[in-house]
């Protein structure tokens, strides 16, 4: 499954969360369900347990109320989308120079293209 950019999803994230009583770690999982992650994917990446995942993904829903990820993910666009109909701007990303590449590196780069 193709994944969303963090730095995209962080600014709405950040609005879509406010007032809510979710933990850091309940913060950090709503970004990783909005970007795709499934279940096992998201315990890799946190360094937990797929389980430990699960029952995260339990309480967050529990907390804002929503029966599954399918509704988390509805309700996060749909702010989204008003917080850009009202001209509200999200921060620019930040240029990372590309790194230096080899003449094999670049040359395989452009075949996978």
């Amino acid at each position: 499954m193709a994944q969303i950019d963090i730095e995209i999803l962080t600014p709405f994230a950040a609005k879509f969360m406010e007032g809510t009583t979710l933990t850091p770690a309940e913060r950090a999982e709503v970004l990783r369900i909005a970007q795709g992650f499934a279940c096992k994917d998201s315990a890799a990446a946190a360094g937990v347990s797929p389980e430990t995942i699960r029952a995260r993904r339990k309480r967050i829903y529990r907390k804002l109320d929503v029966p599954g990820s399918g509704e988390l993910l509805a309700s996060l666009l749909a702010l989204s989308l008003k917080m850009l109909a009202k001209g509200e701007r999200i921060e620019p990303r930040p240029i990372v120079p590309a790194q230096p590449q080899t003449a094999a590196a670049a040359s395989s780069a452009v075949v996978a293209r």
